[in-house]
């Protein structure tokens, strides 16, 4: 079963904050696993973690939800995703 529920991020510069796959260079949103966020690629099956409690929703979902997304995810090949340099150069320079 192919979750429904995979929350789509339609502004490219909002999805790059989060990054995007490094083969096609898009992201089709992000899935809720319990407070974990993943955002994902279909088309190559890709995944990457973006962070714990960051976006709502997570709290409404079903266990039967969080079951079918889990088994996704499972499929899929987590990664890291393509961001772009600038941002990763900011990043960099908060952690210094």
């Amino acid at each position: 079963m192919i979750p429904t529920n995979v929350i789509p991020i339609s502004d490219v510069q909002y999805s790059m904050q989060f990054g995007v796959c490094p083969i096609c260079n898009k992201t089709d949103g992000f899935v809720n696993l319990g407070k974990e966020h993943w955002f994902i690629c279909r088309d190559h099956e890709t995944k990457w973690f973006v962070g714990i409690n960051l976006f709502e929703g997570w709290q409404n979902q079903t266990v039967s939800q969080a079951q079918g997304i889990e088994a996704m995810l499972d499929k899929y090949k987590e990664i890291d995703p393509l961001r772009k340099y600038e941002e990763d150069e900011a990043l960099r320079s908060i952690a210094i």
